[in-house]
């Protein structure tokens, strides 16, 4: 198969994958809510699916190369069917067993994620180093149609019969998983050599770990907006289709941001680009509450946070054609603390991003479900928003954007220096 129809498979891959996530987001807070599971507890639910995510993508990341890529892409198309599969009966269910579906289903839907997006996003790096932005740019833009599609796709199955219909599509997707064996052909073997990259060190440097930090608040807030939107929308008396359009909204503001921004800074600061989003997604979590200190309690504001949102989350993560954290990792693991560039150091340094991610989407869900139920989604807001300034504050000085700059400013003062003096001479 030609290198098209194998990128074809990936992108389906992250498509459904993505799409599965918030397939369940428009209707399943409600029908829990319905069965009498409390809103701490739907959050936790939730978070499985990052926490099996997290547990399994450093065992990815290790022995990927043994396991094979080709093999764990279709072992996402598999684990997202079954997940379809598991959920199908909640509506007509008691309690202890819609939560013990759940549980399984999230704990398949965390292994497809963990699967999907450690092995094309080393694929990607590893087959086409040249492109690698590119590639990566265009895995998000298949993110952001699956996200899309999710509340879409929930929304028509929660107006359907639920449980055909989860049935029907978990059905094709796994159906699928043999013609995307097909497509993706074999990849480049990754090279492998006895010396390892000594992990926890560079976890620990100061640039990285900080940047991690962004891809934990990229997912942190999904997490947070899938546990608590529907249920706060439903107090401003929205139904679930209504609610499904303010997701599908987020959704594609994304999308567009990410477009219009990767038209605009590709040659942007990486690092000033997710500060800004940090600070966007402190502002956006201050209206969705909204904190009355500032705003008054209408649904307007509500509406008004997704695209500050929307704005942080493409800015704290990637854009369309550039992914700011991952590349700067991978030079600044080079540039600043000496590491040699290899297949290893790639393999690594993606394990870690997608690990990161995962643990800011388990920490959302809980965060989200346990503080709005014991203290309102006010307080719930207010307090990550402030968690937000202080972090962006400790970004920026703890990766050296200040230093660097005067640094600059340095150079660029001595090469002025440097110039008068040649002209005089």
């Amino acid at each position: 198969m030609g290198q098209i129809t194998k990128q074809v498979a990936l992108y389906i891959g992250l498509l459904l994958v993505c799409s599965s996530f918030t397939l369940i987001f428009p209707f399943y807070p409600k029908i829990a809510e319905s069965k009498g599971v409390d809103l701490w507890l739907i959050g936790l639910i939730f978070s499985l699916n990052p926490i099996v995510n997290v547990l399994c993508t450093p065992f990815l990341g290790k022995y990927m190369h043994k396991i094979g890529r080709k093999r764990i892409v279709v072992a996402s198309f598999v684990m997202t069917g079954l997940s379809m599969f598991i959920l199908c009966p909640i509506e007509m269910s008691d309690k202890e067993t819609l939560l013990i579906l759940s549980v399984i289903s999230r704990i398949c839907s965390g292994f497809a994620v963990s699967f999907v997006f450690t092995s094309v996003t080393s694929i990607f790096v590893s087959d086409y180093p040249d492109n690698v932005l590119i590639m990566i740019g265009r895995m998000e833009a298949a993110v952001g149609i699956g996200l899309i599609l999710g509340p879409i796709i929930g929304t028509g199955l929660y107006f359907m019969q639920l449980f055909g219909a989860l049935i029907f599509s978990g059905g094709l997707v796994i159906l699928f998983a043999p013609i995307a064996s097909k497509m993706l052909g074999t990849f480049h073997d990754l090279k492998t050599t006895n010396a390892e990259v000594n992990s926890l060190p560079l976890l620990l440097k100061p640039k990285i770990f900080l940047t991690l930090m962004m891809d934990a608040a990229f997912l942190f807030s999904y997490g947070l907006i899938a546990t608590v939107l529907e249920v706060h929308l439903d107090h401003f008396g929205f139904n679930s289709l209504e609610v499904a359009m303010v997701f599908v909204m987020g959704s594609v503001l994304y999308l567009i941001i990410s477009f219009v921004g990767g038209h605009w800074l590709k040659h942007s600061n990486e690092r000033l680009c997710m500060a800004i989003g940090v600070l966007s997604l402190a502002v956006g979590y201050l209206m969705l509450a909204p904190w009355r200190v500032i705003f008054p309690n209408e649904v307007w504001v509500v509406i008004l946070s997704i695209p500050f949102i929307s704005l942080g989350q493409c800015f704290c993560y990637s854009i369309f054609y550039i992914v700011f954290s991952i590349p700067y990792m991978q030079r600044s693991a080079c540039e600043d603390y000496g590491y040699k560039k290899s297949d290893m150091l790639d393999e690594q340094i993606c394990s870690y991003s997608v690990t990161a991610c995962g643990i800011g989407e388990i920490i959302g869900p809980i965060y989200a479900g346990m503080v709005t139920d014991f203290y309102g989604i006010e307080i719930c807001c207010v307090l990550i928003s402030g968690v937000s300034v202080v972090y962006c504050i400790i970004f920026i000085i703890g990766t050296g954007m200040v230093s660097d700059l005067c640094k600059r400013k340095h150079i660029k003062i001595d090469n002025i220096s440097e110039l008068e003096a040649s002209i005089t001479k």
